[in-house]
């Protein structure tokens, strides 16, 4: 990170950010062109999970390769200035890099969505076989996880 300053440096408060939020932008790569698309989450034990159809250029992105990066704005907020060079954002963010894998196990696809609606308050278990076969669960094992803050972090834990 360039502004050390800005990382939020407590793994646990990154986490509760995280867990926070509802939508990410998610980076994937199909080995000749990026591809950035906004998905509905869920994070637990050091991975996110997302659901998708199981064709598409998303699906096809996460099989060619498995690696991801993605980011999600907790609070943001212009801050204006006379001119333009005084403009800057007040933002808080997460991001993060990892490796994909699209479950295929019913039982690892439904505790996937579990943890996804959980996120949402949503209920819990119940899917029908049916909808578990048409639906893709991915889980993303997390090599990092970044909390940014801008202005810097001053340590206060009520951000």
């Amino acid at each position: 990170m360039r502004h050390p300053k800005r990382e939020i440096q407590d793994k646990a408060k990154v986490e509760e950010l995280l867990k926070g939020c509802t939508t990410l932008q998610l980076g994937l790569w199909d080995g000749e062109m990026p591809y950035a698309v906004t998905v509905d989450f869920g994070y637990a034990d050091d991975a996110v999970y997302f659901h998708s159809a199981v064709a598409g250029l998303k699906m096809d992105c996460v099989r060619a390769n498995g690696l991801v990066a993605f980011t999600t704005v907790v609070e943001s907020e212009l801050i204006r200035a006379k001119d333009g060079c005084g403009y800057t954002t007040h933002y808080t963010s997460v991001s993060g890099r990892g490796r994909a894998t699209v479950l295929e196990d019913p039982a690892e696809k439904a505790a996937g969505l579990d943890v996804i609606l959980a996120q949402h308050q949503g209920p819990v278990g119940g899917y029908p076989e049916k909808v578990l076969r048409k639906t893709a669960v991915v889980r993303i094992d997390l090599d990092e996880l970044v909390g940014k803050v801008n202005p810097a972090y001053p340590g206060d834990p009520q951000i």
